[in-house]
């Protein structure tokens, strides 16, 4: 395994088709869809950049300053990582295609994106595996002119039929020295087969009542869970998961345990269209000797 001191490494081969994926559902996010590959990038001599990006998809089809976000938010993705000045890869990213939607897409949504596709990118060059697709059909280009991608293919669908599980309550508190504190509600609903769509989380809790970082983590852990048993890391039921209530504390709550609170969500959705039943009660919601966050 190369050590940190071998920066930057050289991809063996590209990852294409690295998709991101910004659902407006819920009101609270803006709306993004992009696909990029990470490509090699030979550097062209000492002190060069190893880091390079290049907007493929056309002004007609993308505002500028939505692609110039993408590539803003992909590469300080990159560079966060670097070791002493030195980025992790030597790499050209390519946006090959994106969505937009008038009044729900902004360039910080975009960025945002940028910045999830370089950590799914990351994770399959050191995992050896594809990346989790967002969308079997791309919707329809805003121009005629516009081609269809060669990725644009139809992929493995899901192998098990979701259904409608609500109020699916996740609770993980332990009150101590160096407790845990993650409480959460969501709702599963199948997604329709025509949508296109594999994965969808809506955000309905404001970031007033639940930092972004910590959405975004049990969002991160719903999705690892549902494509952990797929085909090719599709999920294995397309969900539209509504996150609509949630607790943290300010001491106790990280990133891991969202990420844990939502893969513990995703188990007990599956295993209710499994088994057919309802949600497993959980505990009534404690008081936290030092005060949740709500």
């Amino acid at each position: 395994m190369p050590r940190v001191r071998d920066y930057p490494l050289r991809l063996k081969q590209p990852v294409r088709d690295v998709q991101a994926f910004l659902s407006s559902a819920g009101g609270l996010r803006p709306y993004a869809l992009a696909s990029a590959d990470f490509e090699p990038l030979v550097p062209e001599g000492e002190g060069s950049d190893v880091l390079a990006f290049v907007n493929e998809v056309p002004a007609a089809e993308l505002p500028p300053e939505f692609g110039a976000a993408f590539g803003e938010g992909v590469l300080a993705e990159l560079r966060a990582w670097s070791f002493n000045g030195v980025p992790p890869y030597a790499v050209r990213v390519r946006l090959r295609d994106a969505r937009w939607r008038e009044d729900e897409s902004t360039a910080a949504g975009f960025a945002w994106a940028g910045r999830r596709a370089a950590r799914e990118a990351g994770h399959c060059i050191h995992e050896g595996v594809l990346p989790r697709p967002y969308v079997t059909r791309w919707p329809s280009a805003r121009t005629t002119t516009h081609p269809v991608p060669e990725y644009d293919v139809p992929g493995p669908r899901p192998s098990v039929p979701g259904r409608t599980v609500r109020d699916v309550h996740v609770r993980l508190v332990t009150p101590a020295a160096c407790g845990v504190f993650a409480i959460a509600t969501t709702d599963f609903e199948p997604l329709p087969a025509d949508s296109g769509l594999l994965f969808e989380f809506a955000a309905e809790v404001p970031e007033d009542r639940l930092p972004r970082e910590f959405a975004d983590a049990f969002e991160h852990g719903v999705h690892h869970t549902l494509c952990a048993s797929g085909t090719r890391r599709v999920p294995t039921a397309a969900f539209r998961v509504r996150l609509h209530d949630a607790k943290w504390h300010q001491v106790d709550s990280n990133e891991v345990v969202f990420a844990k609170a939502g893969r513990r969500a995703a188990a007990e959705a599956l295993r209710c269209c499994a088994e057919g039943g309802a949600p497993r009660p959980v505990d009534p919601w404690p008081a936290h000797p030092r005060g949740p966050r709500v």
